[in-house]
């Protein structure tokens, strides 16, 4: 008996081992098929996302034609997307496209204060603007004036600070702003926003401001807040322009705007040096994309007016300007 069970020991052991490896081999084989599946969703994802940024991309080309007027966009979105969408297959498979401007995506960059030609130039002037359009956004004064101090310090190529905080000179540019976004970073900045997007007219502050342009504040896109607060006007200063601007169609950036600044009365001379009422020359453009279930966004700020038309400046969702 024991002679017998020590022969059939060894087979045994081995067939045990052999089962073990096969158990091993089926774990690694399916692994392996989870791991390329999951490999090829990322990679049909990764190709889909490549996709809807074309299509977000065909958008800002397509606005750059000087001759798209903003309230022709949605139709020429629309239009586009049917083109894009007839020959777009994979294999008999119909993969669903499209990409939207619409009016509001197409908005004048210049109606904007340029922070860095206003903080640059005149500081008295550039703080009682401030001053102002803060008061309008029923932010604090105590609050408002602080952010002053230290906007001030962020681009002057001083190291001393405005007022009687020293801590407005530290980690600054001291030099103009790159980015918008980069007021997020000055000291006293996020308590400002608070108090105004909690204020009553809960605004969002930094949608207020631009870095591009020449600094002249344009008539033709301006926010009413943002006008009485340039031209020191009073509470509702603007408003009678404001609501003449849009013209009879009532769509403000259409052939019909009304924009006829002796609707305000401004308090002191030159004021008209420092707006304008042109044709507006820059654009911020959002075009969405979207190819089956991937949404790609690509913001640009364009010139229509040079020649050839130029993109001064892009972005995706995933960046900030």
């Amino acid at each position: 008996m024991n002679r017998s069970a020590l022969c059939q020991h060894p087979s045994g052991v081995a067939l045990i081992i052999v089962l073990w490896a096969v158990s091993l081999i089926a774990t690694a084989m399916l692994g392996l098929a989870v791991l390329m599946q999951r490999q090829i969703g990322q990679e049909v994802a990764a190709l889909q996302n490549a996709r809807a940024m074309l299509v977000a991309e065909s958008g800002i080309q397509m606005v750059l034609n000087p001759a798209l007027l903003p309230e022709d966009v949605d139709v020429a979105s629309q239009q586009l997307s049917e083109r894009l969408q007839e020959g777009w297959k994979v294999g008999k498979e119909t993969v669903p496209i499209k990409f939207s401007i619409r009016a509001e995506d197409m908005k004048g960059e210049a109606g904007k204060l340029n922070i860095n030609a206003l903080l640059l130039g005149n500081k008295e002037t550039a703080r009682a603007i401030l001053q102002n359009l803060f008061a309008r956004w029923e932010v604090n004064l105590t609050t408002s004036s602080a952010l002053i101090d230290a906007l001030i310090d962020w681009v002057d190529p001083d190291p001393l600070s405005t007022g009687s905080n020293s801590a407005t000179e530290e980690n600054v540019r001291n030099g103009p702003f790159e980015k918008i976004e980069e007021l997020e970073n000055v000291l006293g900045w996020a308590e400002m926003a608070k108090e105004a997007r909690e204020g009553g007219k809960g605004v969002d502050a930094i949608k207020k401001f631009t870095v591009f342009g020449t600094g002249k504040l344009s008539l033709r896109s301006a926010d009413q807040d943002v006008i009485e607060a340039w031209l020191g006007l009073g509470q509702g200063g603007a408003q009678a322009f404001v609501q003449a601007r849009p013209g009879q169609d009532g769509v403000l950036g259409t052939a019909d705007d009304q924009i006829n600044p002796s609707m305000m009365t401004p308090t002191y001379a030159g004021w008209e040096e420092r707006v304008s009422t042109e044709e507006e020359d820059l654009w911020r453009v959002t075009s969405t994309g979207s190819v089956g279930g991937a949404t790609r966004k690509v913001v640009a700020i364009i010139s229509r007016k040079t020649n050839p038309p130029q993109v001064r400046a892009r972005w995706t969702d995933e960046e900030s300007p």
